[in-house]
């Protein structure tokens, strides 16, 4: 089941987090790390009202959190820009991946209005690439940051 969260979802949200990290690091991606996302801005994210979680069994599967007419410096290269939403911190529990939860809560996002999705990627994180593809977001442009090829990518609703 898809629905916002709550702060009654923190403690599965931040032990799905330390399982994404050491999944993470097991995997070669240094893309999230002891110093980000922390469990603040995780609270942070759930109370702002814009968290949204996959729930099953009463266990967190899945969560993100989005931002609604939010602006960066690629703004020229987007389809929208005039009720753009953004979306950060996708994760999926690392033993229930490849299920549909993470796509569930992206397709969530959609239905809620927006002219566009937008979120940042790392072209090493494979998992998350396959998945926007899948769902039809496109690369608008990419940054080298470090050894990493982020990727701006959005999708047009």
């Amino acid at each position: 089941m898809v629905r916002y969260a709550t702060l009654d979802d923190l403690s599965d949200i931040l032990e799905m987090l330390k399982l994404c990290k050491e999944d993470m690091k097991q995997r070669g991606l240094h893309i999230w790390d002891d110093s980000y996302p922390t469990a603040d801005l995780i609270k942070e994210d759930i109370k702002s009202g814009n968290s949204v979680v996959y729930e099953e069994d009463n266990h967190v599967l899945a969560f993100l959190v989005y931002y609604p007419n939010v602006v960066d410096h690629n703004e020229e290269l987007y389809h929208d820009h005039k009720n753009p939403v953004l979306i950060q911190r996708v994760m999926s529990h690392p033993m229930h991946r490849r299920k549909g939860h993470a796509e569930a809560i992206l397709r969530f996002v959609e239905t809620l209005g927006y002219s566009s999705i937008r979120l940042l990627t790392r072209d090493v994180n494979t998992y998350s690439v396959n998945l926007y593809m899948k769902l039809g977001y496109n690369v608008i442009t990419t940054a080298i940051n470090g050894t990493d090829t982020m990727q701006f990518c959005e999708k047009v609703l």
